[in-house]
């Protein structure tokens, strides 16, 4: 059964906004930009369409909407728990202690809250990293959330939060078997709105026998491949991307998420293999434990990386504050604050530019999904966000890219449309209040159900 319906989608045309297509044939102009059948149907100077609804773009930039490719959607009810946490109290609080507590509704509510909050924020695109495939029944729970908020999704189906010590770091248990139902019965469509890879733990967090049956069977199913790698000391003892490379297992199907303690040579290993990296520069630069972000290494192996939240107890879910993060620590490091990373300031460096085609494009690309998203391309799907530049807080927008950089919000984001559909308009929400009720309810059934006082 199809979930789209674009006999529903609006004949939309956007006159006189500053259009950052993120095509470089199209460039960067002020012009317009004709949607029809949730499609883009043409953009340039002067446009005209008598059944098309004006929208006044002056004043504001058009650009792809944001594409997040990692963060884990279930959590969407903690947010903002543990901001100066370790990743080890992370894991603790969160997977171990929580995760074993959760039915498929607090995962339908945490991932509704969590597309929504993407959603205001400009974000039409998440890769959800589901590691919370408890039963069959919560996997479906939280694919219905995507099909329900009307984002783009791609569900990254994992492992469960139930054991979850047993499930990572040398574990010997293969990937679940359910990922072959959803396949076949629930997410079979490659074209639709939400879509099917496979977050898989790598012999980083199981064994190289583990993951080499596990990426078979990704293969078998056609699925693109997700992978923690790089995660801390454990990270650099493991070197996951070599033993990949050495078996014969990398491929350009696969994104590897943080790769912050990976060394320059399996990043080098990784581009010439095609495959894509994803930086959660926010989190990495919040939570002790992990490492610090690889962006400037990753672009020196010649990978130009997508960007992530990964999880939103921890950091705010819009991608404004993670290109902010992550460009400060480029800034840091440049400012003589390495460490031992004391080669980064000859490395390559990025701009804010560059880290909106890091939130858009190359986001389509490590997820498999540029021929449909990522840019204001002709024929693409017409996924765009509009945002104000006569705000107080951008004025003047002297440079439109620094200026969302540095400055932007999500109360700057006037409009979000996803396959042609308005999710978000006038800066307001289409849906939302009673769901948060709902997240406030299931965050306190999961703190009595693990036996915890509520944070006062």
């Amino acid at each position: 059964m199809s979930h789209n319906h674009p006999q529903d989608k609006e004949r939309i045309l956007i006159k006189g906004a500053y259009l950052m297509t993120q095509d470089a044939k199209l460039g960067n102009f002020v012009g317009d930009v004709l949607v029809a059948d949730g499609r883009i149907v043409t953009a340039g100077r002067d446009l005209t369409d008598d059944q098309a609804r004006i929208v006044d773009g002056t004043g504001n930039a058009v650009l792809p909407g944001f594409i997040d490719t990692h963060r884990h959607n279930w959590q969407g009810a903690l947010r903002n728990l543990g901001p100066a946490w370790t990743y080890q109290e992370y894991r603790s609080q969160v997977q171990i202690g929580l995760g074993q507590y959760f039915d498929p509704e607090d995962v339908h509510v945490g991932n509704l809250a969590a597309d929504l909050m993407s959603l205001d924020s400009g974000v039409t695109t998440v890769r959800d990293e589901s590691h919370i495939s408890n039963s069959p029944e919560h996997s479906d729970a939280a694919i219905a959330a995507h099909w329900e908020s009307g984002i783009r999704a791609v569900f990254d189906h994992g492992w469960p939060s139930t054991e979850a010590e047993q499930w990572q770091f040398g574990s010997a248990r293969t990937h679940p078997d359910d990922i072959r139902r959803i396949r076949n019965q629930v997410l079979s469509d490659d074209s639709a709105r939400v879509t099917l890879n496979a977050m898989l733990r790598g012999p980083e967090l199981s064994t190289p026998e583990v993951s080499e049956q596990d990426i078979r069977l990704a293969r078998e199913l056609g699925l693109r491949i997700s992978m923690h790698v790089g995660l801390g000391e454990w990270g650099a003892e493991q070197q996951a991307i070599r033993q990949l490379a050495e078996t014969g297992l990398l491929a350009s199907d696969m994104t590897f998420i943080h790769c912050c303690t990976s060394t320059d040579e399996e990043l080098r290993m990784l581009a010439a293999h095609g495959a894509t990296a994803s930086v959660a520069g926010a989190l990495e630069v919040f939570m002790p434990g992990l490492g610090q972000p690889a962006t400037n290494r990753l672009l020196a192996a010649g990978v130009r990386p997508s960007l992530s939240v990964d999880t939103e107890t921890i950091v705010s879910g819009d991608m404004f504050g993670v290109m902010r993060a992550t460009l400060a620590y480029q800034q840091l490091i440049l400012a003589g604050a390495a460490g031992p990373m004391d080669r980064v300031p000859d490395l390559p460096t990025f701009d804010a530019a560059d880290l909106l085609s890091f939130a858009t494009i190359e986001g389509a690309r490590a997820a498999g999904i540029d021929d449909r998203t990522g840019s204001l391309t002709l024929g693409k799907e017409a996924d765009l966000i509009m945002i104000r530049l006569d705000h107080a807080n951008l004025l003047p927008a002297t440079d439109v890219a620094a200026s969302i950089v540095a400055g932007g919000h999500a109360g700057n984001v006037d409009l979000v449309v996803v396959a042609g559909e308005v999710l978000k308009e006038n800066g307001a929400l289409k849906v939302g209040d009673p769901v948060f009720e709902e997240a406030a309810a299931s965050r306190d059934r999961l703190f009595h159900a693990a036996g915890l006082p509520l944070p006062a």
